[in-house]
């Protein structure tokens, strides 16, 4: 990952906003650098809250997508699964479907778009859809010969504040991105163009709550801010 003009980062995401939550400095840089960043957003919905709204629209939030792709400077992106017979209910399509639209059916594919990064959620999440997400897109990334299937060199689960709240005690972060003020901030700014999401501290979906998070993961690797991953596989790009 040292040259990231050669990168191509493809982001698995269950819902939008969770590529900034998750990797939105990663995003940046990989973009600022000259490299290519795919998106695959898994479904969205409309859903209930508690916000005083009470409800967040599947109409809304694809306008925020747009916003923020387009923001981030993505390449291209796809939404899968749209409706409410699908958001916060992946874990009813099953593992197969997943791997099936991760590996060659969808617009940004491993196969069509060929990335040399895949990051995907946390397993350990309490959100069931980001749970039956990683597992499949762990799955769709098992080791096979390159003649086979192309083969991502690296692969990462990205962090979100939230995942704190878990059942089961998950690995600790071993990969730390150092993060300029800058990029930072635009992670920051782009978490505020999926408004329907953002919260105020101290919920874990606030600005201050991603900065404390950045501020912490820098502290533990040596420098001011950083994004932290669990790194899988990563045999060089």
């Amino acid at each position: 990952m040292v040259d990231l003009k050669k990168q191509k980062l493809l982001v698995i995401a269950p819902h939008p906003d969770d590529e900034v939550l998750g990797c939105g400095s990663l995003i940046k840089k990989i973009k600022d650098a000259g490299g290519k960043v795919y998106v695959l957003f898994l479904t969205v919905g409309d859903t209930k809250d508690f916000t005083k709204e009470g409800l967040s629209t599947a109409k809304e939030r694809k306008k925020e997508i747009k916003k923020a792709a387009e923001f981030l400077k993505i390449d291209n992106y796809q939404l899968a699964f749209e409706g409410n017979n699908y958001h916060l209910k992946l874990d009813l399509l099953g593992q197969k479907q997943l791997m099936d639209l991760i590996e060659r059916e969808s617009i940004v594919s491993i196969e069509k778009v060929k990335p040399t990064i895949v990051a995907f959620p946390s397993p350990y999440s309490y959100n069931q859809d980001h749970r039956v997400t990683a597992v499949a897109t762990h799955a769709a990334l098992r080791p096979v010969p390159n003649n086979d299937k192309h083969f991502v060199p690296t692969v990462l689960s990205y962090e979100e504040p939230a995942d704190s709240w878990e059942l089961q005690k998950r690995p600790e972060p071993n990969f730390f991105l150092q993060l300029s003020k800058k990029e930072l901030e635009t992670k920051l700014t782009a978490l505020k163009i999926h408004k329907s999401q953002l919260r105020t501290f101290p919920s874990p979906r606030s600005t201050e709550a991603l900065k404390a998070l950045a501020m912490v993961r820098g502290s533990q690797s040596g420098c001011q801010f950083a994004e932290a991953f669990f790194l899988y596989r990563d045999i060089g790009a």
